[in-house]
């Protein structure tokens, strides 16, 4: 999820911050970083979903054993992070399926 954040939120978020101020060269201003960073990770991105899933697995794990002591509340940011792996998943998924 962090390595998806840097990729595509930081320079979204920037774009935003872009536009709001009236600037239009956003994208030149990023093109280089963005396509260096998103070509690395599209070539690693099946050990990305792995090791995000060794993560969240491990963070389940961590939420059943944390729960079976103590009563809390809805995991919400497990809850997230297995919600970001999923959209992740479908993401890969549709990228290959129009990339062939």
């Amino acid at each position: 999820m962090g390595l998806h954040a840097i990729c595509c939120g930081l320079p979204a978020l920037v774009m935003l911050a872009a536009a709001l101020s009236g600037a239009t060269s956003g994208i030149a201003l990023l093109s280089g970083y963005v396509g260096e960073i998103h070509h690395f990770l599209h070539g690693h991105e099946l050990w990305i979903l792995a090791g995000s899933a060794a993560l969240v697995v491990t963070g389940g794990w961590l939420e059943a054993s944390a729960r079976r002591h103590h009563k809390h509340g809805f995991p919400w940011m497990f809850a997230f992070s297995v919600f970001c792996f999923f959209a992740n998943v479908a993401i890969i998924v549709a990228h290959r399926a129009i990339a062939t």
